[in-house]
């Protein structure tokens, strides 16, 4: 079998590209396999199919007291829209919510509690990590201490002075958005 005869959709990314079988090695071949017509990759020998799944991510909103929100303030953001919240991917087997808490610890130091889901959005992205499902939560402090890490200096603001959050920073907007949305601020 010859390895051009596997195709993957556009928004399977290279990485994900599978040409061999991950269980038997065998070339794979691209075909229908179930009523909903989408082309998968399968193994001729196996019968293993690959299935690739949409990434997950988490942008949080964190309240520290009556003191405000923490922002992340990455460096080479612009100097206008400086700044993001806590974020990253969920990992394989951790809820979102699991992840959100671990997140908000790597990045900031602070231990939260779950407040609310503040919704959802599917963004098609075309570059790494793929399309990708965000989460977006509100927590609050409940301990630790606030310290930065390799994705910023963090620091608390009052709401309404929350700097404005980086055009690059795509989650962090609408979660940000979906929170103003929830208090009608």
């Amino acid at each position: 079998m010859n390895e051009e005869f596997v195709e993957y959709p556009e928004p399977v990314l290279p990485r994900l590209r599978y040409r061999y079988c991950p269980m038997c090695r065998t070339a794979l071949t691209t075909g229908t396999i179930d009523d909903d017509n989408i082309r998968r990759a399968r193994c001729p020998a196996c019968g293993w199919v690959h299935y690739p799944a949409n990434a997950m991510g988490v942008n949080v909103v964190v309240r520290v007291g009556e003191e405000g929100l923490v922002a992340v303030l990455p460096p080479n953001e612009p100097t206008a829209a400086p700044a993001a919240l806590p974020s990253g991917h969920v990992e394989y087997g951790e809820s979102p919510e699991d992840a959100a808490v671990r997140e908000v610890r790597e990045e900031t130091g602070l231990v939260v509690a779950m407040v609310r889901a503040l919704g959802w959005q599917f963004h098609q992205n075309p570059g790494y990590p793929g399309p990708m499902v965000n989460f977006f939560f509100e927590v609050r402090a409940v301990g630790g201490q606030l310290l930065g890490s390799q994705e910023g200096h963090v620091r608390v603001y009052p709401i309404e002075a929350f700097p404005p959050i980086s055009p690059n920073r795509g989650g962090s907007l609408a979660a940000f958005a979906a929170f103003k949305m929830f208090y009608d601020l």
